[in-house]
């Protein structure tokens, strides 16, 4: 599995996604059941890693959307 990686928006402070990982371990019946992640990133802060229930590492990133740099 490649490494994982949520990109936030400049304004946003906490998020919910899928873990990549989770999803691709269990059978597609389970949907996203259980590969549920989420957490936060502070305003000031630009990178951070949240850690699924499962133990697969995610970076966190903000970044502008480069259609709003246009």
């Amino acid at each position: 599995m490649e490494d994982q990686r949520i990109i936030l928006p400049p304004r946003a402070t906490s998020f919910r996604a899928v873990c990549s990982a989770c999803q691709a371990d269990q059978p597609a019946s389970r949907g996203y059941l259980g590969a549920i992640v989420e957490g936060a990133l502070e305003l000031d802060d630009d990178r951070g890693s949240v850690v699924c229930q499962r133990g697969h590492e995610i970076e966190l990133v903000r970044e502008t959307p480069a259609a709003a740099l246009r």
